[in-house]
């Protein structure tokens, strides 16, 4: 009984989580779930006084691009209301972040790295179980599709997909696929660097390849974030001393076998498209190249602006100009310069918060690595997850670790509670 009332109360940030990572499979009032929470978290951080001086020096970086792309518009006399409705969300999912990481650690007191790890594949891991009930089950489907926004991911785009791929709850295509990866390389890391009994190992990789089916239904690009996950397994083996190698051993001989049951899984609940979902290794076994139809296209698609002016001002608008690839769209939105500062900003703001340990730093190179590997195939930013790492290590920074730096001149006692003072009662010591 004590255990359950310990784990009852960590829904709540799963829940936040969860729809923090897939905002339209909430509709609130005609928006996403993403509005609402960025309110709130903007509302509770100017509650709290502005406590973090490094949130100014995001907020100022992400001004910087937005002007970029602002200016890009405006000197094509060209207003994109894409443009004003990113920079909207950005800012919603930052302060979104603060609010889940403030609920976080009201609820751990002294999180971990690994727990809000933990948190963001649990997350994925549930949109996959939900995703898959709703393709077993027509009331399940029901009930979960009313609960979506319906302008961003209709019926009728979802039937149309269904024919061909697992639709997911709250996303689909592409950003599933991705989504998907995201959660493999954050279990990936979880395998090296959190210790665990049979039960939880078991259960972490039950996780990854449950994660891994539904997420290869749904987009072929999960694999990319698999592949990422074992370069992160295989860095961590070799040159992490804190990392627990006994697990990935036992991962890598599991794995055979559970990727061999997860193989008759898919055949036996989704026959009707395991020759799409498969298509990479298929190819691989047959002519030992590791290529699909969409994937083979893709040297066609790296388009460059042959106007000069556009290539180094961009159009302002962000229109799909004839190609998927990330890179190509961003030359034709915002030119060189938007499209540098674009793919260098996740840097910018991981710089803030970089920590003594290179394993750590890793997750977040990790994330930004993937991100870029995933723009070859199309358009996509994964700043949300580099937002909750960001407010993860401000948390840690002023409540637990400069507190601890200050024992020698004031007890940790007085601190937290001239902290606590300032920011209005925001953390219980």
């Amino acid at each position: 009984m004590q255990k359950l009332k310990e784990i009852i109360p960590m829904f709540l940030p799963l829940m936040m989580t969860f729809y923090f990572i897939y905002p339209q499979a909430l509709d609130v009032r005609g928006r996403s779930f993403i509005l609402l929470s960025g309110v709130l978290g903007l509302a509770l951080y100017a509650y709290h006084r502005f406590p973090f001086r490094e949130v100014a020096n995001v907020i100022i970086a992400l001004g910087v691009m937005f002007f970029m792309f602002y200016t890009s518009g405006w000197l094509n006399n060209m207003a994109d209301p894409y443009t004003i409705g990113y920079f909207r969300s950005q800012i919603a999912w930052f302060f979104s972040a603060y609010l889940i990481i403030f609920t976080i650690y009201r609820i751990h007191k002294k999180p971990s790295f690994n727990t809000l790890l933990l948190y963001i594949a649990g997350a994925i891991g549930l949109q996959a179980l939900i995703t898959f009930g709703m393709n077993l089950n027509e009331g399940i489907h029901d009930f979960f599709f009313s609960l979506q926004m319906k302008s961003e991911l209709t019926e009728e785009v979802m039937d149309e997909g269904g024919s061909q791929r697992l639709m997911g709850y709250g996303i689909a295509f592409f950003g599933a696929g991705a989504v998907s990866g995201l959660g493999l390389i954050c279990i990936s890391y979880l395998l090296m660097r959190l210790k665990l009994d049979n039960k939880g190992f078991i259960a972490l990789i039950l996780l990854y390849v449950f994660t891994f089916y539904i997420g290869l239904f749904m987009a072929r690009t999960t694999v990319i974030g698999a592949a990422v996950g074992l370069v992160v397994i295989a860095i961590l083996y070799l040159w992490d001393n804190k990392s627990v190698r006994a697990q990935a051993k036992i991962f890598f001989i599991a794995s055979i076998f559970m990727m061999a049951a997860g193989y008759v899984f898919a055949m036996f609940y989704f026959p009707h498209f395991s020759d799409w979902a498969f298509e990479l290794f298929i190819n691989f076994l047959r002519t030992g190249k590791l290529e699909t139809r969409s994937s083979s296209g893709l040297e066609e698609m790296f388009l460059i602006p042959k106007d000069l002016r556009v290539l180094m001002l961009g159009s302002g608008r962000m229109l799909f100009m004839g190609t998927d690839v990330g890179y190509s769209r961003m030359l034709f939105y915002v030119g060189i310069p938007g499209t540098l500062y674009f793919y260098i900003y996740p840097m910018i703001v991981s710089k803030f918060y970089m920590t003594k340990d290179w394993a750590v730093n890793l997750a977040s190179a990790a994330v930004i690595v993937y991100s870029l590997g995933l723009n070859v195939k199309g358009w996509i930013d994964l700043n949300l997850i580099i937002y909750l790492f960001f407010f993860y290590f401000m948390f840690y920074k002023y409540y637990i670790y400069i507190p601890t730096q200050n024992i020698g001149t004031r007890t940790l006692a007085s601190f937290r509670k001239e902290r606590r003072v300032k920011n209005n009662g925001m953390l219980n010591s």
